[in-house]
């Protein structure tokens, strides 16, 4: 499907690929240390939040733990009148920060989520926990709270928001394949905006379609065919990429997805939510459901729904565990006069064999 042109970015896969992007990889610094036993409990606690931050894996979830620990400081720091230190950490003081939360600590005053408080209660336990207050740790309570399926679209909204996009025009067909990217491979939103030329790869000489090798969380990689209409976009789009110097391929660390204002770069989270948001306006999809993980959602039940084992899906999502890619099929409907149907058939044949012997 990709032009001749593109052999040097879409190389046939090799047994050693993955070897080799992974000594590509720079190391990850280490962990900085925490002050020792005798000065910690009078520390500065927003400066000790940032160090523990700091030692998570991925730069997303680094970014969310800072956010939390400053927001659950500065809580603290107003109740006290100081700046909050280590040994200011306690059950009661989380307790009076989850009630806060509870009370005016969403979007305009109004009370937070329940999903997102328990993710409060959770990192700051998770906090106690590695200062070494294991009796603050074992007194946070997070609310229970039982996640439910993630909202999807319909395969027609899903047509009409891959229809968006004037594909005659630059722009269009990078959204175009984007979309398609997103919907046909069930990228996450990190992984879309990091996905670089060398995860594209042609396919084996025994496979028709080709893949994308991709780092997901926990730095394991993992192997998503791309379905043949997806295929056609990103053909359509890297022939008009910004970074293509005329008929060379991208270089292997070059981003497939930049933005076209200014110097050409990788996407950032919030010019991808706006796209999303913009084209599901257009498509008439409901503002909550333009979201990047809807098309997550989407791929995987359409998997689902297509009778793809659970287990092939979770390796192509990339899920450590099948009950994360069980969320994903809630929303199938539990068919169980099909499956009895199934047997029925299984049995009829039998009976056909062996009157036949």
């Amino acid at each position: 499907m990709f032009s001749s042109t593109e052999v040097a970015t879409f190389g046939e896969s090799t047994p050693d690929d993955g070897a080799t992007a992974a000594l590509a990889r720079p190391p990850r610094p280490a962990a900085p240390a925490l002050p020792g036993a005798d000065e910690l409990l009078a520390a500065n606690l927003y400066g000790v939040c940032e160090l523990v931050a700091a030692r998570a894996a991925r730069p997303s979830t680094r970014r969310q733990y800072g956010a939390i620990y400053r927001r659950f400081c500065d809580a603290l720091r107003s109740e006290l009148g100081r700046p909050p230190e280590v040994g200011d950490l306690s059950a009661d003081a989380i307790a009076a920060y989850a009630r806060a939360l509870e009370r005016d600590g969403g979007r305009g005053g109004r009370p937070m989520a329940l999903a997102t408080r328990r993710v409060h209660l959770t990192m700051l336990r998770a906090l106690a926990a590695q200062l070494g207050l294991e009796g603050v740790a074992g007194e946070v309570r997070p609310p229970s709270h039982r996640v439910g399926p993630p909202e999807t679209l319909t395969h027609v909204e899903y047509a009409n928001l891959v229809r968006v996009p004037d594909r005659r025009t630059q722009a269009g067909k990078r959204d175009h394949a984007l979309l398609r990217v997103l919907g046909d491979c069930g990228l996450r939103n990190e992984e879309l905006r990091g996905l670089c030329a060398r995860a594209l790869r042609r396919p084996r000489a025994n496979a028709r379609h080709h893949r994308l090798y991709l780092h997901g969380k926990g730095g394991t990689e993992r192997e998503v065919p791309v379905p043949v209409a997806t295929q056609e976009a990103l053909e359509a789009w890297l022939a008009s990429h910004p970074l293509r110097r005329g008929a060379s391929a991208l270089r292997d660390e070059e981003p497939v997805f930049v933005r076209l204002v200014g110097e050409p770069g990788p996407l950032s989270n919030a010019a991808l939510h706006k796209l999303l948001r913009r084209c599901g306006a257009a498509a008439g999809v409901a503002e909550r459901l333009a979201h990047p993980h809807t098309l997550r959602a989407y791929y995987a039940t359409t998997l689902a729904a297509e009778g793809v084992p659970v287990h092939v899906i979770a390796a192509r999502l990339g899920h450590a565990e099948i009950q994360t890619t069980s969320r994903y099929l809630a929303e199938l409907a539990d068919d169980r006069a099909a499956v009895g149907d199934v047997l029925d058939r299984h049995h009829q044949g039998l009976r056909r064999r062996r009157v036949a012997s």
